[in-house]
């Protein structure tokens, strides 16, 4: 592009050999500009959404967060490389600072560093609390109840933390994990489907450490030839921070043989769509998550099931709840089935209500090792899964588990066929905040009820359209806001729930895996509700009441209101704490006033700064040094373009450049003769009428925004200045409090052509300059531009289209330049924002309408 730059200039000024270094220089400058502006736009841009993604903690994994890190510091590496080319050997320290800065940017994102190596495998009887770090919680306190209290677990063995950490380093699988998530980075569920994918296989290529292999075949040796459960017991799994129920696969009835294989599927389900949605949510650092695993025998269970301490809904009754169903217990934790559920007195411990289901099937150990599921027959299926007596004795086991841990707990069980209760996994029990009692129902919603009678799962009440949920292609196409409707409870919808309004489902219990998530996500649920599927498909509109077990036709938003749940207790995440460590090297601004002496690069102490300095510096190289040519930097004359300046960097001008002025008749650059059209063609009706609180906001933005003290200057030292060329133009500007950046291409390949808005600042406070911001995106969005708001900065771009699209752009983006001059004071009224949006569409018609006779006037229309 230079190359063509250059013979246009030489060919429209007609240069003297003579001045060929000079003219060489000047070009080379001003692509080493150009370049440098566009790098600064986009480190702008970017810290604009780092700083809005730790103001709204929005979900986004530790990986994200880098992957923008060294996006905006290589955009700023580049500007230090663009101003050192600008003037060689002048700003070269420039590279050290920014080193240092990077450095300590590094370091922001350290996690813990990495314990001393253990050993790779644990027998379980060896295990206890402490040694939680190796084996995670689930299997050290079954370590610590079967020492301590001597109840019952499985025989087994734990493969390690230290184990985990082996396999990943041994092999480069750590690294290669963490480039595959930096590929398919996305946080939509295509996008986390496919990155478990790649990783599942990456996991499965990976050769496991001989010293593991040797460790796993001693530990089978010694416990014979039995039947495995190999379970997740991740690092924080269980944890207040995040329960992570039912988010990571387990893999029943594996022979010894099996046991390396199936920890290849229990660590590949750390990155499955549904984890990595579960992570993401609850702010995890994915970079620090640690798998260990259980290997225990399989318990030939008559009947098991879930434990509740308390009731986790919150209306604490003096009771605790015993689940159970006939077979294994998975039944009860995935939601395959209805559940058995016995309500137990905590002082008595008698048996206070049985509630009896009608289950259709049950999970058997078959012989062969495999799981099987079993149709109940014969009038099984009303047969209660385990006796009063044996709920009785449930609760006993439970209650001394809560006092010795002194918190409430969620037990997993199993009944083996000589009578023994084997506890299969303890952790706290998360109950939701206390509920009032229902009220009776409103008149409004009386006689709207489509389905009562369902098991409440979460309380609450939300309004959603129903979504039938069946498939894999139906979660990949399930809307924001919806109802999600499904047959059984099945974990892997909770990688749905944090889009749903409520959730529905006809089989499982509230004592679930997706249970759990619901409650941790607040979305009121409904799990055990016979009949929904028929029922509520293609209702529409429904409204879920997660306390009543009560669903709605309709929105009843009086019944909302009433079942609003407090907001759930914000925490600073892992990832949070981590982006607002970066951060601190990234966005402050520290160098305000260019005429200070301490304006220099030792004293950029943050990537912002050293934009800022790059900026302001390249500025001054590129119009302020002697050694431009005399084309370089021109007045407009005229009335009312006194106060811009214009460089051509080739063929954007007629006549000769040997002049201090330049008329707007001279520029033929269709960008600019279309810009300048849009700025001057409607006269501005100056600002709105003065309110006394948009005065006093001025006031305010005046005194404490540093960039508008006395002596700073704006982003091109004291002038407005427009770089052109023959297809091209850039106009950074500011106007009072306004700061703002138009730049536009318009050629004939539309691949090329595309046009740029960036616009921040305003005297008013930030709402009603974020509510002008909004209006002028709005207006772009119509026209096809991509706009984004970040606070009161709107960045806006349009790619790929013809040149006269672009021209049509320029103008408008010229005209909204000039009238939405604070307007921000008057945003806080709707009424004016509807007047200012009718006004600008109807001027910006009238406008378009004169614009190919005034390109055609100035001789530069295609």
């Amino acid at each position: 592009m230079k190359t063509a730059i250059r013979t246009l200039f030489n060919f429209i000024h007609g240069n003297p050999e003579g001045k060929t270094e000079a003219v060489d220089t000047f070009l080379n400058k001003s692509e080493e500009f150009r370049l440098l502006l566009s790098a600064n736009g986009k480190a702008l841009e970017l810290m604009a959404e780092m700083t809005e993604a730790a103001q709204t903690g929005l979900p986004s994994g530790i990986t994200r967060v880098r992957a923008y890190s060294v996006m905006v510091a290589s955009s700023v590496r580049q500007m230090i490389e663009r101003l050192c080319l600008m003037a060689p050997g002048k700003y070269d320290g420039l590279r050290d600072v920014f080193n240092d800065i990077v450095l300590a940017m590094d370091q922001a994102f350290a996690g813990p560093s990495a314990p001393a190596k253990g050993p790779v495998v644990l027998a379980l009887r060896q295990v206890r609390a402490k040694d939680m770090p190796e084996t995670g919680s689930k299997v050290a306190l079954l370590g610590e109840i079967r020492s301590e209290l001597g109840l019952e677990v499985p025989h087994g063995f734990a493969i390690t933390a230290s184990a985990f950490r082996l396999f990943l380093e041994s092999n480069g699988l750590d690294d290669e994990i963490g480039r595959l998530t930096q590929i398919h980075d996305g946080n939509s569920l295509t996008e986390l489907t496919e990155l478990g994918r790649t990783i599942r296989h990456a996991v499965d290529m990976a050769p496991m450490p001989p010293e593991l292999e040797e460790a796993v075949e001693a530990q089978c040796e010694r416990l014979g030839d039995i039947r495995f459960a190999v379970r997740s017991s991740a690092l924080g799994e269980d944890s207040e921070q995040a329960g992570f129920a039912g988010q990571f696969q387990s893999v029943l009835g594996v022979r010894p043989s099996q046991i390396l294989d199936a920890y290849r599927t229990v660590v590949a389900s750390m990155y499955s769509a549904t984890a990595l949605t579960y992570v993401r949510n609850r702010g995890l650092r994915e970079d620090e998550m640690v798998m260990a695993a259980g290997c225990m025998e399989m318990i030939d269970a008559v009947a098991g099931g879930v434990i509740y301490t308390r009731p986790p809904m919150g209306h604490s009754d003096g009771s605790l709840i015993v689940t159970a169903v006939p077979g294994l217990p998975c039944a009860v934790v995935d939601g395959s089935s209805l559940v058995d559920s016995w309500t137990v007195n905590r002082e008595t411990g008698r048996v206070l209500d049985r509630d009896v289901a009608e289950k259709e099937i049950r999970f058997v150990l078959a012989s062969t090792g495999k799981i099987r599921k079993e149709k109940l027959y014969g009038g099984r299926q009303l047969a209660p899964a385990i006796s009063d007596g044996d709920a009785e004795r449930l609760a006993a086991m439970a209650l001394r588990i809560e006092r010795y841990f002194g918190r409430p707990q969620d037990i997993e069980w199993a009944k083996a066929r000589d009578g023994r209760i084997v506890i299969l996994q303890c952790r706290p029990l998360t109950i939701c905040d206390p509920v009032q009692p229902a009220p009776p129902v409103d008149e409004e919603s009386r006689g709207m009820a489509l389905l009562s009678g369902c098991i409440p799962a979460s309380p609450g009440a939300a309004a959603g359209y129903v979504v039938k949920v069946e498939t894999e292609e139906d979660m990949f196409r399930f809307p924001d806001g919806a109802v999600l409707l499904a047959r059984t409870a099945r974990p892997q919808l909770s990688a749905l729930l944090p889009r749903a309004a409520a959730l529905v489902a006809e089989f499982g219990s509230s004592v679930g895996h997706l249970a759990n998530v619901a409650r941790e996500y607040s979305i009121p649920a409904l799990i055990g509700a016979p009949g929904a599927v028929e029922r509520l498909a293609g209702v529409g509109m429904v409204t879920v009441n997660g306390s009543s077990g009560t669903i709605y036709l309709g929105r009843r938003q009086r019944m909302i209101d009433r079942e609003a749940r407090p907001p759930a207790r914000s925490r600073t995440t892992d990832v949070g704490l981590a982006l607002q460590g970066v951060l601190k090297h990234i966005t402050p601004l520290n160098l305000t006033d260019p005429d200070s002496p301490e304006f220099r690069p030792e004293n950029c102490r943050s990537l912002h700064d050293i934009t800022r300095f790059c900026h302001e510096k390249a500025v001054f190289e590129m119009f302020a040094q002697g050694d431009r040519p005399l084309a370089g930097a021109r007045r407009l004359a005229g009335e009312r373009a006194m106060q811009y300046w214009l460089v051509d960097i080739g063929g954007g001008t007629r006549g000769s450049g040997g002049t201090k002025s330049i008329t707007i008749e001279d520029v033929c650059a269709s960008p600019m003769r279309a810009l300048w059209y849009g700025m001057m063609a409607i006269p501005w009706e100056g600002p709105p009428a003065p309110r006394m609180d948009g005065f006093m906001s001025v006031l305010t933005s005046a005194a404490q925004n540093p960039a508008l003290m006395p002596g700073a200057r704006n982003d091109m030292g004291e002038r407005n200045y427009f770089i052109v060329g023959r297809n091209y133009c850039n106009l950074q500007s500011r106007f009072g409090f306004h700061f703002c950046t138009i730049e536009g291409f318009a050629g004939d390949d539309p691949n090329s052509n595309y046009a740029l808005f960036q616009f921040k600042g305003g005297g008013a406070s930030l709402d009603r300059r974020h509510a002008r911001s909004k209006l002028v995106a709005e207006i772009l969005e119509r026209r096809g531009f991509i706009a984004e708001i970040r606070e009161d900065a709107l960045f806006a771009r349009l790619e790929g289209v013809t040149r006269r699209a672009v021209e049509q752009t320029m103008a408008i983006l010229g005209y909204l330049l000039m009238h939405t001059r604070q307007i921000d004071m008057s945003m806080a009224d709707p009424g004016t924002v509807i007047r200012y949006r009718d006004k600008f569409e109807a001027d910006i018609e009238t406008l378009l309408d004169g614009l190919d006779a005034e390109l055609r006037e100035g001789g530069c229309a295609a």
